[in-house]
């Protein structure tokens, strides 16, 4: 037995004072009598009275310790574990950047993935497993699974984002829980220390070492370029070493151009400054060259601002959607736009483009550091996307025949759904058939056909900006309205953000 607010047995310490109180109470109360006689017959009857009294007293007693403990164990919440019994498992997982790091084997999120499923192994038949997904958003990845083998699929699909995060809001969503069901058993799996009520924490950490940039910027000099800012060594005092390369156009090699060395303590920004001769760089790429459990985070990219401007994008296509998308993105996205069938697609093209757009047609792995925009992802949806096509959905009139429906623009009124709806007329669209997507809750949904988005934008795995058509463009009218324009016009703006924010870091 176990108690969940042990505070509560406190109240146990009412007993001895009740106990006390007893034992020190007059047993007599003071009479007055009349005379002698009286007295005499008063005692006679007071002593065959006496053991009923004694008696009275103790029973009271024990009634009032009764009383106070009964109501010292309600508060403390007593819980009874039968052994060998099925329970309720809830974990919450942290997915942040951190969880990344490696110790040379397994990075820290696979350790708690493993701890996780060991969990659901060593657990009763009849048990069910909640998790709660602590990454670039807060959710709940799956809830109530009994089966333990599908449980385990869902935690290793899960991967870490690589934004920090904090915990405390799925905390305070598993403690939820816990108040609908007091005799849950709730892990929280992490690389940080946290203050936990009614949970047990399991620390992923092991000491890895850490270094990364937090600031850093550019300036042109007479002779070529400096660049300065901060770095920060996590765990412990270090020398580090600070490398400036040159790229000299997109999709060619750095090349190496001046290097730094500063003195770093532990926890604290140490500034650095290293200066290059040179002109005429696409991109800067600073590195911190000491290697480290976290090697994303060593590696910074700072974009010349006149050649950021450019819009380069490459259609792979494997559907007769091509004239809609090139003319919008060379007419309206005033993009330079080169077209490939999906049969001539290889991995080596995944440089050097600022925004991918697979038509039709899926790729085993999205780019990295691109805009990406899937349309009419049958397939599947690639490496990286974050989604996951579940069905096709293809409506027909009660003979049988393809039906077109309406879907309807969202009626959010947040600041990125404001971005995508800009200066839209929104236009009735006839659509008729489309993929059933499972998207992220943070994905902001443009058009949808009730609680299946059609149109939909938000970060993928790789934290790229991504943009998902649930339906080919042919199976539309959109294309031919005007409001395809706005549109393609709003979500390359989303696409290709300002140069400040087209800065790329991982």
């Amino acid at each position: 037995m176990s108690f969940y607010f042990p505070l509560g047995l406190l109240g146990l310490i009412g007993i001895p004072i009740l106990i006390i109180i007893f034992l020190i109470k007059s047993k007599y109360t003071e009479q007055t009598i009349a005379s002698t006689y009286l007295w005499e017959l008063s005692e006679r009857f007071l002593k065959k009275r006496k053991p009923i009294s004694k008696l009275t007293g103790i029973i009271t007693l024990i009634l009032q310790i009764l009383v106070v403990a009964c109501a010292s164990l309600l508060i403390a919440h007593p819980v009874f574990t039968l052994p060998n019994s099925a329970n309720d498992f809830y974990f919450i997982l942290d997915g942040s950047a951190s969880m990344n790091m490696t110790d040379g084997s397994a990075t820290r999120f696979e350790r708690a993935q493993s701890e996780i499923n060991r969990i659901i192994d060593d657990s009763r038949s009849g048990s069910s497993y909640t998790l709660i997904f602590a990454s670039d958003a807060t959710n709940v990845s799956f809830e109530g699974v009994k089966d333990r083998d599908q449980a385990k699929i869902y935690v290793n699909a899960l991967s870490a984002g690589w934004n920090a995060t904090d915990c405390s809001s799925a905390m305070t969503l598993a403690q939820e829980y816990f108040d609908r069901n007091p005799s849950a058993e709730i892990y929280l799996v992490t690389d940080k220390a946290y203050e936990t009520e009614n949970m047990t924490l399991l620390n992923v950490s092991s000491g890895e070492q850490n270094y990364a940039f937090l600031s850093y910027g550019y300036s042109v000099t007479a002779l070529g370029v400096e660049s300065t800012g901060e770095v920060v060594s996590y765990s412990a005092d270090r020398d580090l070493t600070v490398e400036l390369y040159y790229i000299a156009a997109m999709g060619e090699e750095p090349v190496k151009m001046a290097e730094t060395k500063v003195s770093a303590t532990a926890g604290e920004p140490c500034a650095f400054t290293v200066s290059a001769e040179g002109k005429g760089f696409a991109a800067l790429e600073l590195r911190i060259s000491d290697g480290d459990a976290l090697t994303e985070d060593n590696c910074v990219f700072l974009y010349d601002e006149a050649k950021t401007q450019q819009r380069q994008v490459l259609i792979v296509n494997g559907a007769k959607d091509m004239p809609y998308i090139y003319n919008a993105m060379v007419d309206i996205g005033k993009a330079t736009v080169k077209a490939v069938e999906g049969a001539k697609y290889t991995p080596e093209m995944a440089n050097g483009y600022g925004m991918y757009i697979f038509n039709g047609y899926v790729p085993e792995e999205l780019p990295k550091n691109a805009a990406i925009w899937l349309i009419d992802a049958i397939d599947g949806t690639g490496k990286g996307a974050g989604i996951s096509f579940r069905d096709y959905e293809e409506p027909r009139d009660s003979e049988g025949e393809n039906s077109y429906f309406t879907p309807a623009y969202t009626k959010s009124t947040t600041a990125q759904a404001k971005l995508f709806t800009k200066d839209l007329i929104k236009r009735d669209v006839a659509v008729r058939k489309y993929a059933k997507y499972g998207v992220p809750r943070s994905y902001t949904t443009v058009l949808s056909n009730g609680s299946d988005p059609l149109i939909a934008a938000g970060l993928n795995e790789n934290n790229d900006r991504q943009v998902v058509f649930a339906f080919r463009i042919g199976d539309s009218n959109f294309g031919l309205t005007d409001d395809f324009l706005i549109l393609v016009k709003n979500l390359m703006d989303y696409s290709f953000p300002s140069v400040i924010e087209d800065t790329v870091y991982n």
